[in-house]
C-alpha cells in the first residue's frame, strides 16, 4: 500500500510539473467551446469557457487551473434541508484510487480526476471542481409569473424535476443538488441541467436546421396569436408553468455555461 501511495505521489508531482510547463502554451477562451471537451485536470466533459492549448489538443477548466496554483483550497457549504449543510470540502490534487471510487454530490457522475472531499463527515463524499462553484441563489423575472427566486439545495428533492419529470434521477439514484423555487413549483436537477447543456443545448445551437425550426416556431406563434388574440403556448406542456419553465432554463443554463438561449419550442422539446 505504501509503495502504491509513493507511486501515486510521484505521478502527481510529475503532472503538476507538466502543468507548470504548459503555462506559456495556454490561451483562455472567453466563449463557450465549439464542441464538448474533457478537462485535463478533473476529467469532466464541459462546454464552459476554459484554458486551451495553442495546438488545441487539451483543455483545462479555469477553476481547475486556478486551483492547481493554490497550495490549499477548501469550500464550506451552507445548503438548507440537508445533513450536508455544513460540509467543508478540501481540494485534492490527485485522482481517487480504490474500488468503487466515488460520485460527485452535485451531479452524481463519477469522480475521475482531481476533486473536493468533505473533511468533516465520516462517510467520504466528493465534488467535481466544476460543480463546486454553482450559483447559490438566482432571481429571474418571467413574463407570466413575475420574479422567481431559484435556490441551490441538496438532500431529498421535494418536487419533480421539470426536465426529467421525477424526483430522483432517471437511474433511481439520489437527485444530487437541485435548483428549486421558494414555492416548490419549479425544480431542476443540476444533473439534468448539466446533461441537457452538454448533450442537447450545443447540438441544437449548432444544428443546421435550427434556423428553419426557429422560423417554423415563429410562424406558428404568430399564426396562433393572430387567430386567437392570445399569447402562444405549446400543446406539449400547457399554461404559465410551461412558459416559465422554459424561461428559467433559458436564464439559468446560459448563466452557468455561457451558452446562448434557445427558441421556446426547442427547449420545450427537451422536457419530459
Amino acid at each position: 500500500m505504501l509503495k502504491v501511495q509513493m507511486h501515486m505521489q510521484m505521478e502527481n508531482n510529475d503532472f503538476l510539473q507538466q502543468l507548470r510547463s504548459m503555462e506559456e502554451q495556454l490561451l483562455f477562451m472567453e466563449k463557450p467551446a465549439e464542441s464538448r471537451y474533457c478537462c485535463l485536470v478533473c476529467k469532466e466533459e464541459d462546454l464552459r469557457p476554459c484554458y486551451k492549448s495553442r495546438h488545441g489538443n487539451y483543455h483545462i477548466h479555469k477553476e481547475c487551473y486556478d486551483l492547481s496554483l493554490c497550495k490549499e483550497s477548501s469550500i464550506v457549504f451552507n445548503l438548507s434541508g440537508t445533513s450536508q449543510s455544513r460540509c467543508d470540502f478540501k481540494f485534492h490534487k490527485k485522482a481517487l484510487v480504490g474500488e468503487g471510487k466515488g460520485v460527485c454530490d452535485a451531479c452524481r457522475d463519477d469522480v475521475k480526476g482531481w476533486f473536493y472531499e468533505c473533511k468533516r463527515c465520516r462517510k467520504p463524499h466528493y465534488l467535481h471542481p466544476c460543480c463546486a462553484h454553482l450559483p447559490i441563489k438566482e432571481s429571474f423575472y418571467t413574463c407570466r409569473e413575475g420574479e422567481i427566486l431559484l435556490v441551490l439545495e441538496a438532500g431529498k428533492c421535494p418536487s419533480n424535476c421539470r426536465i426529467c419529470g421525477i424526483k430522483k434521477l432517471s437511474d433511481g439514484s439520489s437527485s444530487g443538488r437541485y435548483y428549486i423555487s421558494r414555492n416548490g413549483k419549479y425544480c431542476f436537477h443540476w444533473s439534468c441541467m448539466k446533461h441537457m447543456a452538454l448533450e442537447e443545448w450545443k447540438k441544437n445551437d449548432d444544428d443546421d436546421e435550427t434556423e428553419s425550426e426557429i422560423q417554423i416556431e415563429n410562424e406558428s406563434q404568430s399564426e396562433t396569436e393572430t387567430r386567437t388574440g392570445k399569447p402562444y403556448t405549446s400543446g406539449k406542456v400547457m399554461g404559465f408553468m410551461a412558459e416559465a419553465t422554459v424561461e428559467l432554463l433559458n436564464f439559468l443554463i446560459p448563466l452557468i455555461f455561457g451558452l446562448p438561449p434557445l427558441p421556446f419550442g426547442l427547449v420545450l422539446k427537451l422536457l419530459k
